[in-house]
């Protein structure tokens, strides 16, 4: 088994490259939606929130897909959910996982036709906000402007990070830096610990990494067998950070 130059695993000896799993498109997807969902946070939030009807989806509802034409924005209020794409050859993408007090849908903002979908990965409310309002909420407060410019150039330089990963790592670093990653964005303290609170397969984890399953499985496995990663009672993952990060130096 070999990495082609995009990181993704390929079959040694065969002389081709596989369908790409993170291909230019959605990396570049990813890269934007990356920068946008720090802009639309807090200010935003106290000004486009308030008196809006919140909506339920359960676990495994598809909040938007690829292909909608509806142009909102989702302000999660509680839960998690998984935003990515479906490659032409019908392999998932997950380039990333959110929380209550993320933005989702966002990518509308610079797309007609939505290139993204959203899938909750457990019982998860939101406020869906038309683009039109929000853009409304731009035009008649000009003094945000530079704020959203720093945050877009900060946002942008961590989004081109994760695309590298993706193309440039092996698998035990790419998982390596994607579970630090979560547990960065979305992990909780479980005493020295950090535990990631939402249930994720590993199919969904090697998604998040291009590769395939049972690479992300034998990875898992070195790692807990090396202690730098568990499991809770509730089968969430469980992540000594210190540990993972002196894999990287």
């Amino acid at each position: 088994m070999a990495l082609s130059k995009w990181g993704v695993e390929t079959e040694a000896g065969n002389g081709s490259e596989p369908p790409r799993i993170f291909h230019d498109s959605i990396g570049r997807q990813a890269v934007v939606s990356t920068a946008l969902i720090s802009i639309f946070r807090g200010r935003f939030c106290d000004l486009v929130l308030p008196n809006r009807k919140t909506t339920t989806f359960k676990k495994d509802d598809v909040i938007y897909n690829m292909g909608d034409e509806g142009r909102n924005f989702f302000f999660l209020q509680s839960g998690f959910v998984k935003v990515g794409a479906i490659t032409t050859d019908g392999r998932e993408v997950i380039y990333d996982v959110r929380q209550g007090g993320d933005v989702i849908g966002e990518l509308c903002a610079t797309e007609q036709v939505r290139p993204d979908r959203a899938v909750a990965l457990e019982q998860t409310d939101a406020i869906a906000v038309p683009y039109a309002e929000i853009m409304d909420i731009l035009r008649r407060k000009p003094e945000l402007i530079s704020v959203l410019i720093d945050v877009f150039s900060k946002s942008l330089k961590e989004a081109y990070s994760q695309v590298n990963m993706l193309a440039l790592d092996d698998t035990v670093h790419r998982l390596i830096k994607i579970l630090v990653g979560l547990a960065t964005r979305i992990g909780r303290p479980s005493g020295s610990l950090v535990e990631i609170p939402t249930y994720l397969t590993q199919e969904e984890i090697a998604y998040m990494a291009a590769a395939r399953r049972e690479r992300i499985s034998t990875a898992l496995n070195t790692l807990r067998r090396q202690r730098m990663v568990h499991y809770s009672p509730r089968g969430h993952l469980v992540i000594d950070v210190d540990a993972l990060e002196s894999r990287l130096a």
